[in-house]
């Protein structure tokens, strides 16, 4: 009897161990999944972060390249300038090199004192072969001797790229940079050239930083540019890990979820089976029977959300392993990277790369709340090119392009970094002079038409420029009353005989 009630036993329970080790492991798998899909997320994500943080400190770095100080040859304004910059930037310290890699100016020391000789990267020297921004990889700082990043743009002078504007990055700023995208408890991120050494991490930076990322990782990076793999952290801790590599810097971007997570859970579940198991055997025949419909139910209870994912309601990490999926998530990639150019174009004129219409409108009210609650005085410029219509009559709109950009590049040299340039659409332009009255707004402008009056390069028709000033408060206390008195004194202006400025008396 005891031997047939404990294969009865016996064989009540084993179905009911057989299910219940088979819903472990299926929550085992759909958990797997689901952390894999956050670290899918967060390389993702932490890759956008980044590349917004690296666009903005180019942008930063272009716009001290045109910076008049630099281009005029007024290196000690241009090092107070830069000096300055460094404060609103994750930069380490700006640094302006020659063609044989010789820094001549380094933010981190006073202007004048001694720098150290052929300290640049070679990398940098690229810039004056390609013309382009360069983002270099690690290297050893000759001032700081710390490991250091830097991103270079050339200045140039005319048609000559003359010097390399460098921003230094340390891996600390970088690390900071991830450190905004709060990460789960456990989890790791860093970031690898494209040599696989560690440029910045979120954890140990100055321990790892320099370092080649383990083989594993390094070769599955080498296979394809966003994945996912179970390996080990450089602590030799098991991870979930996901990478994504940018398509701007070249750089990736690594996440890292301990396996812990799942383990944690998965021995519980186990211990708990075990000690169900041993409970049914203590209880007998009835219990093992009660047991089993429960397990049973809880089966069933799985088969809704089953088929729930079987219709696609939810994405599932498996779905990646299938052509279709990759697909679908090159897309995805492609999508995002088609919205950041298109909020791009949204503010900016893709022509002569100023401000477009949308943001000059949302600058002028920034100012203007600045300045209503300051009682600082600021200008706009309403500009119009006169005899603009006559260059593409006589030459064709590819001399009227031309003739665009040159006048665009005019007015961003003969205005200060901190003041905004933007093309309102056809040849109409607008200046907006931060902190500038009436006298400093009209030499800004006379200087401006000197500028834009000037020859253009294979046009035989004379172009000038007629400029309005429209001056707060004086001339209005709204962006709207601003921007129709700037026009209707650009119109004075142009009555008046063109190629000259008018303003409110």
């Amino acid at each position: 009897m005891k031997t047939g009630l404990l294969v009865l036993v016996f064989a009540c329970i084993t179905p009911s161990l057989i299910v219940a080790t088979v819903a472990v492991y299926e929550s085992y798998v759909v958990q797997k999944d689901r952390i894999y899909r956050d670290t899918i997320f967060l390389a993702r994500n932490l890759t956008a972060i980044l590349d917004r943080e690296l666009t903005g400190v180019e942008a930063g770095l272009q716009m001290l390249a045109s910076s008049p100080d630099l281009v005029g040859g007024d290196l000690e304004g241009f090092h107070r300038r830069a000096r300055d910059a460094v404060r609103f930037q994750i930069a380490d310290s700006y640094v302006l090199t020659d063609k044989e890699g010789r820094q001549i100016l380094n933010t981190r020391v006073p202007y004048g004192a001694a720098l150290p000789a052929g300290s640049a990267p070679k990398e940098l020297l690229r810039v004056f072969q390609s013309r382009a921004p360069v983002l270099t990889g690690l290297f050893v700082g000759g001032l700081s001797k710390r490991p250091t990043i830097a991103l270079g743009v050339p200045v140039l002078r005319g048609e000559e790229v003359v010097y390399s504007l460098n921003v230094a990055l340390s891996p600390e700023s970088i690390a900071d940079v991830l450190g905004r995208r709060a990460l789960p408890e456990g989890w790791v991120a860093a970031v690898l050239d494209e040599s696989g050494t560690i440029v910045a991490r979120t954890r140990d930076t100055s321990r790892f930083v320099g370092q080649k990322a383990v083989p594993a990782l390094a070769l599955a990076m080498q296979q394809d540019s966003e994945g996912s793999l179970e390996t080990i952290t450089k602590e030799d801790s098991p991870v979930y890990t996901a990478f994504s590599r940018s398509s701007l810097s070249g750089w990736t971007v690594v996440a890292g979820a301990p396996t812990q997570l799942l383990t944690t859970g998965l021995y519980r579940s186990i211990a708990w089976i075990a000690l169900g198991t041993l409970c049914v055997f203590g209880l007998g025949l009835w219990l093992a029977l009660r047991l089993a419909s429960r397990l049973t139910s809880a089966v069933h209870g799985l088969v809704a959300p089953a088929v729930a994912l079987g219709e696609g309601r939810t994405v599932e990490l498996p779905a990646t392993r299938v052509k279709e999926a990759q697909e679908v998530g090159a897309a995805m990639l492609q999508a995002s990277r088609m919205l950041a150019r298109a909020q791009h174009l949204a503010h900016y004129d893709p022509l002569t790369g100023l401000c477009n219409r949308v943001l000059f409108g949302e600058l002028v009210m920034r100012e203007l709340a600045v300045a209503q609650r300051s009682g600082d005085a600021f200008s706009i410029l309403a500009i119009d090119l006169d005899g603009f219509k006559a260059v593409n009559d006589m030459h064709g709109h590819a001399a009227g392009d031309t003739v665009l950009k040159e006048a665009a590049d005019r007015m961003a040299s003969a205005i200060r970094v901190s003041d905004v340039a933007a093309r309102l659409g056809g040849d109409e332009f607008a200046v907006l002079l931060l902190g500038a009255s009436g006298e400093h707004a009209r030499q800004v402008a006379e200087a401006l038409v000197e500028s834009l009056s000037l020859p253009y390069p294979g046009v035989r028709v004379a172009v000038s420029a007629s400029i309005g000033i429209a001056e707060y408060p004086r001339s209005g206390t709204t962006m709207m009353q601003l921007l129709e008195r700037a026009d209707v004194l650009l119109y004075r202006a142009k009555g008046l005989g063109k190629r000259r400025v008018a303003l409110d008396p």
